[in-house]
């Protein structure tokens, strides 16, 4: 789309910059009306008193890209497509609107702005072709909008994949995850050649305290827990809650006397931070060697949970205080 040679550069700028920039607070006193009715964007508009100075500073920039040289043009469009895209993520991350929502607050600001574009360029009073500001203008505003729902989509997904696999409370690993990231694993230690073993882990006297404290209190208590258990060594990410007080760690190049060790280690950082907490354990060395598809990880659990079963009954049961 070259705009040099086409139009006499110096006087279009001149003749219609001033009549867009003009109309730009119309622009989006307009989109405020057509989206007032909206309680989701009204509430928005709240929390966010700066939506329109930011609106306002995009069409702005808008107005200024149509009259760029071509290259500073293309320049122009390929940040404006990637601040596009942020600024999608950032609405899906306030997570205010759902997607028609979103389709409807899009299509306003759009359709505003062709309104009154149009409008302002067909009252300016010249001969000069005013064809190439409406072909940019509609370039713009089409890749801004396609960069804005690459952005939110984007992050949508990521939030809901991060639903799907993330424990709600303590963002732990759930057990849906579990056995895809052990196979996940297995692959990669059967190529590179280290162990892995799993080690099931149960909060002893859980129930008291969450009895004694209350629900809210308990909810903490898991929270600090589950940092804990994320900080067990330095990169660890195989931390799972498979329900209630009990979490399994995939600890990835371990052995099982590395594992122990480990494990002894938490239970007496848990013992410092949280008065009255414990842990029992058990854990078990995956064989790295053994065929993915048929390793059925649920007797391993199982022989894992009995070593954990023995184990507490050496663990000196600690009376949660009055």
């Amino acid at each position: 789309m070259k705009m040099e040679g086409s139009i006499p550069w110096m006087k279009l700028n001149h003749t219609y910059a001033q009549a867009l920039h003009t109309i730009i607070p119309k622009v989006i006193e307009d989109h405020l009306l057509d989206m007032s009715h909206i309680k989701e964007f009204r509430s928005y508009v709240e929390h966010y008193p700066d939506y329109s100075s930011h609106l306002s500073q995009t069409l702005h920039r808008s107005c200024d890209a149509l009259f760029l040289p071509e290259k500073e043009y293309e320049r122009y469009i390929e940040k404006d497509y990637e601040e596009g895209v942020h600024v999608g993520i950032a609405f899906a991350e306030r997570n205010y609107f759902t997607i028609d929502l979103m389709l409807h607050l899009t299509h306003s600001t759009r359709m505003c702005s062709i309104q009154r574009v149009l409008k302002a360029i067909k009252d300016v009073e010249t001969i000069i072709d005013s064809s190439p500001i409406i072909e940019r203008f509609f370039d713009i505003t089409n890749k801004r909008q396609n960069s804005f729902f690459k952005g939110y989509i984007n992050e949508q997904n990521k939030k809901l994949k991060h639903q799907s696999i993330r424990d709600p409370l303590t963002s732990l690993y759930n057990r849906r995850y579990f056995y895809p990231y052990v196979k996940e694993e297995l692959v990669r230690a059967q190529k590179e050649d280290f162990p892995i073993t799993l080690v099931l882990v149960d909060f002893n006297n859980f129930k008291e305290i969450n009895d004694r404290r209350g629900h809210q209190e308990g909810d903490r208590v898991l929270k600090k827990f589950a940092r804990c258990l994320s900080n067990i060594h330095e990169g660890f990410d195989g931390a799972f809650r498979f329900g209630g007080d009990e979490f399994v760690l995939v600890l990835s190049g371990c052995s099982e006397d590395t594992a122990e060790k480990l494990a002894q280690n938490l239970n007496e950082t848990i013992k410092q931070i949280e008065e009255g907490a414990s842990i029992s354990y058990g854990l078990i060395q995956l064989p790295a060697d053994s065929f993915i598809e048929g390793l059925n990880l649920d007797m391993y659990l199982n022989l894992a949970d009995k070593r954990m079963y023995e184990n507490k009954q050496y663990t000196k049961k600690i009376k949660t205080p009055e």
